[in-house]
């Protein structure tokens, strides 16, 4: 039986790293457990659009019960919050919406160095199925960013970072989020691809360290991929899978827009990406000073100095005496009559003349 999680006895590295693996098989038997159900009910029922909507919503669901599950059985704790911390606390909606705010200008700097480079073609296509497969897209993008953050930076972070520290553990799961990311077989793009993928990668992790929760990431992650993917209908990660309101191709240097994979493949969104780490660290002082510093805890020992034996005495005496009497006499008008009132002033005469 592995150990419990309480703070006196904490689970050992070993088993930390075999709940991290056990997780991450668990997600995976899940997205196919769910893809394959997703599948037959659609086409049972005729939902072929809502294919993509309903294996999110299956995967998420699968995943958040095995993991609770796996998590009681190896801390007899199973909380919600070490499945997919998502507190509710005071700001969490700012917190979500100021990432959905630097996602969608992190994707307008992407997107940008190729509209004014003139290789962007755009043609607009706007009807009732289109918006009705926009809110589709959009519902199934908030669901599969969900589902990446508490898989990659909820759960399986916190095992891991338990089993090798969490710094490893941010880089291991960086690459192995680029690898999910990239799942292409272009080889002229690979490179590109894969470090824009790593980069977007810890700047995911970056917002969960900062914020101790997935409110941030979820927000950032949801808005980048809906603006590249439904708003200016350019692949994400080398994939096209949504429909967008605008029809876009790209065109001249790979370099530049990154050709059929989308910006994520371009050589200028490298340096996009680092420069985005530095500002959304610079933006999140406030939440890592309220966050993850930790408490001030004064130290030593409590010290209580006795007084001197004279002045112990002193007070003891003093406790011990009565009280002085204090004699007030009486005020009556007859006191007054004892001395004549005073004259009133009057100015001496003056001196005569000679």
């Amino acid at each position: 039986m592995l150990p419990s999680s309480d703070a006196a006895q904490p689970i050992p590295r070993s088993y930390q790293f075999v709940l991290f693996c056990v997780g991450g098989a668990w997600y995976l038997a899940s997205d196919t457990i769910a893809g394959r159900a997703a599948r037959g009910i659609s086409s049972r029922f005729g939902f072929g659009s809502l294919r993509g909507l309903l294996a999110g919503c299956f995967t998420l669901f699968l995943l958040v019960v095995g993991l609770r599950l796996l998590d009681w059985i190896a801390t007899r704790d199973g909380s919600l919050a070490t499945v997919a911390p998502l507190p509710r606390r005071e700001g969490y909606g700012t917190e979500w919406g100021l990432g959905t705010a630097f996602g969608w200008g992190l994707a307008i700097a992407v997107v940008l160095p190729v509209m004014l480079t003139g290789h962007l073609v755009v043609n607009y296509v706007f009807n009732l199925s289109t918006f009705g497969a926009l809110l589709t897209g959009i519902a199934t993008l908030a669901v599969a960013t969900l589902t990446q953050e508490i898989v990659f930076r909820g759960y399986l972070f916190l095992r891991l970072s338990g089993a090798i520290g969490p710094a490893w553990a941010t880089l291991l799961l960086s690459i192995v989020f680029g690898f999910y990311l990239m799942q292409i077989p272009a080889i002229g793009s690979a490179t590109p691809l894969f470090a824009v993928s790593i980069l977007f990668g810890v700047l995911l992790f970056m917002a969960y360290r900062r914020t101790h929760a997935l409110w941030l990431g979820w927000g950032l992650n949801f808005a980048y991929r809906a603006v590249v993917a439904i708003l200016f209908g350019l692949p994400i990660a080398g994939r096209a899978e949504f429909s967008s309101i605008i029809d876009s191709d790209t065109t001249g240097s790979v370099r530049v827009s990154g050709g059929e994979f989308g910006p994520d493949a371009a050589l200028l969104t490298i340096p996009i990406m680092l420069v985005a780490l530095i500002v959304l660290y610079r933006l999140t002082r406030e939440y890592a000073w309220k966050y993850t510093l930790p408490v001030i805890v004064a130290g030593g020992y409590e010290v209580t100095v006795a007084p001197p034996a004279a002045h112990t005495a002193m007070e003891r005496q003093a406790a011990a005496a009565p009280p002085p009497l204090v004699q007030i006499l009486a005020t009556t008008p007859q006191t007054r009559s004892v001395e004549p009132p005073p004259m009133p002033f009057s100015p001496p005469p003056p001196p005569k003349p000679e």
